[in-house]
């Protein structure tokens, strides 16, 4: 079993996680030949680390202890340490690659809705003006079409702004704590 256990104690304002890895392999990639500071962590790892720190609250500094077999000295410690820097910055890179993309997305979202709320009051005048042709079936199925696309785009772009707009912010301040937490690797014992 890869089980990774974690614990979560709060001291002098910080979260403490501890996360007790069975092996090396657990932690660092086996299939990664890069000198230990610039290895890969695994996917079990690093969801592990992410999940942990994403329970304490997000605006409180983090210690992460990290208890794993094979540590023999301070340097070795340190170097495990600045691997899992090292992995989170680049997580936090691609993020950041991503959220560019993302912005963009908004901005055309935000183009769309914009353009439908056009439609919109173009329609609602037109309707407004002329009555005998407000009562037909094709505008009618065209105001049912003109309510659909300024529904499901207003909803995108909300949707866009609010919830996704805010988990990305929320991945930054976690992917950012972790690289500015205190990372301390320890021998695994007993």
């Amino acid at each position: 079993m890869r089980v990774i256990k974690a614990t979560h104690t709060e001291e002098n304002g910080r979260t403490m996680v501890k996360l007790t890895f069975k092996t090396r392999d657990q932690l660092l990639d086996p299939d990664d030949d890069s000198p230990i500071p610039k290895r890969e962590l695994t996917p079990d790892a690093e969801t592990s680390i992410l999940s942990n720190v994403f329970a304490g609250r997000l605006k409180k500094p983090v210690t992460l202890e990290i208890q794993v077999p094979g540590v023999l000295d301070a340097e070795s410690g340190k170097e495990i340490a600045d691997a899992i820097r090292h992995h989170f910055r680049y997580v936090l890179s691609e993020h950041e690659r991503d959220t560019a993309i993302f912005i963009r997305e908004r901005r055309i979202a935000l183009a769309f809705a914009g353009l439908n709320i056009l439609f919109l009051v173009l329609y609602g005048v037109y309707a407004y003006q002329h009555t005998g042709w407000a009562a037909t079936t094709g505008a009618t199925l065209l105001g049912g079409l003109v309510i659909i696309l300024n529904w499901a785009t207003i909803w995108d772009t909300y949707e866009f702004f609010i919830f996704d707009g805010r988990e990305k912010s929320q991945r930054k301040k976690l992917l950012t704590k972790i690289i500015d937490g205190e990372i301390r690797v320890v021998p695994l014992t007993g």
